[in-house]
């Protein structure tokens, strides 16, 4: 059975950060996402997840989203704070054997070449994978569609298939979210066959409002039927926008056990 994992920055979004962990917990999540789990010391991060018995699946390297930054692995000139986020994401990881860091590319700067841009993530993405291999951690890249932040360094499939063949490191691999791959470019099931032998993380929001799985264009039911039939036995991320309350938002994944309404009451 497909395994569902939930996005905490985007649901639970009715509780504090620190009580998200337990209301996903209750609602039958084994695992969650959290962007930024370094807001919290190692110890107090590893309590929230054992204490509701999660797992943490995906983190992502440091940036600062309030000053609408998205990442800055493409930004020259920061080099070494890209690279110390990446030793601070794995000094999370690697105790809370975390599968997945999430190296954030974000916006070409204005004035830089993309090509420019292209060499310096490159760089630091070849740096990351060194340091997260010995731990058996993937770094994970995800081109994002023009839609959601325009001017990310990666919206295409092939943009990023090429950025992981060139670092030429197994363990860099691609986070294919449903929703940036419709928004951008459609024919979803022809781009997961052509990217399938990279991808190391799915994540589900259904467009164009990246809501829940089944209030949008795209057919999940077949999409995640093709995930079954190729044996994907990984995680998968709910990181979409809750149409309503988290919990009126989760009855299309009954099937895989999440349960909404009533089971994570405040």
């Amino acid at each position: 059975m497909l395994k569902f994992d939930a996005n905490l920055r985007w649901m639970f979004n009715e509780w504090p950060m620190r009580e998200r962990y337990a209301a996903a917990a209750r609602c039958g999540f084994k695992g969650v996402e959290v962007a930024f789990p370094y807001e919290n010391p190692l110890p107090e991060a590893r309590a929230l997840l054992d204490d509701n018995g999660l797992a943490l699946v995906q983190v992502l390297t440091w940036s600062d989203w309030a000053k609408g930054e998205v990442g800055i692995g493409c930004h020259p000139g920061r080099e070494a704070e890209f690279r110390a986020s990446v030793d601070q994401a794995l000094e999370y990881a690697v105790p809370l054997k975390c599968p997945l860091v999430h190296a954030t590319a974000g916006l070409v700067p204005a004035g830089v070449e993309r090509a420019r841009a292209y060499d310096v993530f490159h760089a630091n993405l070849a740096y990351a994978a060194d340091q997260a291999a010995p731990h058996g951690i993937d770094i994970i890249i995800e081109p994002v569609s023009h839609q959601r932040f325009a001017g990310f360094l990666m919206t295409r499939i092939d943009e990023g298939l090429a950025i992981i063949r060139a670092v030429g490191r197994p363990n860099v691999k691609l986070c294919f979210d449903f929703f940036h791959v419709y928004m951008e470019e459609g024919a979803v099931a022809e781009k997961m066959e052509l990217a399938w032998p990279h991808i190391g993380h799915v994540q589900v929001g259904d467009p164009p409002l990246r809501n829940e799985p089944g209030t949008g264009e795209i057919n999940n039911d077949y999409f995640l039927g093709l995930l079954e039939k190729k044996g994907w036995d990984r995680w998968i991320g709910c990181e979409y926008k809750p149409s309503g309350h988290t919990l009126d938002s989760l009855g299309w994944a009954a099937r895989f056990g999440i349960r909404g309404r009533g089971a994570a009451a405040a």
